[in-house]
């Protein structure tokens, strides 16, 4: 497997690369494997009394030309946050690996229990809701999220018409679901009429999330993007989420203590969160859907590099069609 291929290669290239040496790194530091996403595997360097995080970045979910120096870039303009993980070191040589390569600390902690924890989240998004948000900046911005989520979803299911793994009654609701989108497209102007840039992880599931003792943040920042904040707090609380990494679903009152206490962090400026949240959420699932519909086909690729077997059994699991007719329900019907 390629974990296990690279932890053989980490220590080599921690002894090969000399300027390392401004992190503590020693001879005697040990490598072992973290956890793994889809596009990403992590090991831990644990070179006493320092522990970082090295992350080897295998391919973009956002088509970046340059996928580790995006996220690299990002990082470094969250740390005023307090609520972001920093980083120390970048290589997008490739002349080692033929990947990116970066290197954050380590932080202790756990993933977010949101039966707990809902409150120390909302913290999280005010705080990095809260950057200064410069429009010169490395992040790409969407500003017209309906037609961003329609764009998305035609190319993350361009593999599905063709392939023999998707069932036709699949296909048939994802034709559906993106003309509804079309249809529905110019309530996006709401948006564009009000808006509100700030700086979106687009990948808030609890295991994103380390709550600690004493601080907790936010990690996994491989496709920030500047908009409007609904895309993080919709995505915080939608089923498709909450139900990704647990069997948690978050009842009204939950949800709406979550945004209470997220407003309370931005010091009281509500700018209609509850509607941008509202209007947002059925665009939220055609991303979500979308996704598990070209991972789907993706892990039937016997050249995937990565596969995850409990994500695949969730990706199956949200592609019940009964499954995706309850959660579209309130916004339109398969006919």
């Amino acid at each position: 497997m390629l974990k296990d291929k690279l932890l053989e290669q980490i220590k080599e290239y921690i002894d090969d690369k000399q300027n390392l040496g401004h992190l503590n790194i020693n001879r005697n530091t040990e490598v072992r494997f973290l956890a793994q996403g889809e596009y990403n595997i992590n090991f831990t360097l644990d070179s006493s009394p320092n522990t970082y995080v090295f992350r080897v970045n295998t391919g973009s979910q956002m088509e970046n030309e340059n996928q580790i120096r995006y996220e690299y870039d990002s990082i470094k303009y969250l740390e005023p946050s307090g609520v972001t993980p920093k980083v120390f070191f970048v290589d997008d040589s490739l002349s080692f690996f033929p990947y990116g390569i970066l290197i954050m600390e380590f932080l202790e902690g756990e993933p977010l229990r949101y039966e707990r924890d809902l409150s120390k989240a909302a913290a999280i998004f005010s705080r990095i809701h809260s950057v200064d948000v410069q429009h010169d900046t490395h992040f790409k911005v969407e500003d017209r999220i309906f037609s961003d989520r329609i764009k998305e979803g035609e190319r993350l299911l361009a593999n599905i018409w063709d392939s023999p793994h998707v069932s036709s009654e699949v296909k048939t609701f994802f034709a559906q679901f993106l003309e509804w989108a079309k249809v529905n497209r110019s309530k996006e102007q709401y948006f564009i009429d009000e808006p509100w840039h700030v700086i979106n992880n687009t990948e808030v599931n609890s295991h994103n999330f380390i709550i600690g003792k004493e601080k907790s943040y936010l990690i996994d920042w491989e496709k920030p993007v500047i908009s409007d904040p609904a895309q993080d707090l919709t995505q915080f609380i939608a089923p498709t989420t909450t139900l990704w990494k647990t069997d948690y679903l978050l009842s009204e009152e939950e949800k709406d203590l979550f945004l209470r206490t997220y407003m309370e962090g931005l010091k009281g400026e509500d700018q209609n969160i509850r509607d941008r949240v509202q209007l947002y959420t059925p665009y939220l699932y055609l991303r979500a859907l979308a996704w598990c519909a070209y991972a789907f086909v993706e892990y039937h690729d016997p050249n995937k590099q990565i596969k995850n077997m409990d994500t695949f059994a969730k990706i199956k699991s949200f592609l019940q069609i009964d499954f995706m007719k309850k959660l579209c329900s309130p916004f339109w019907h398969l006919s």
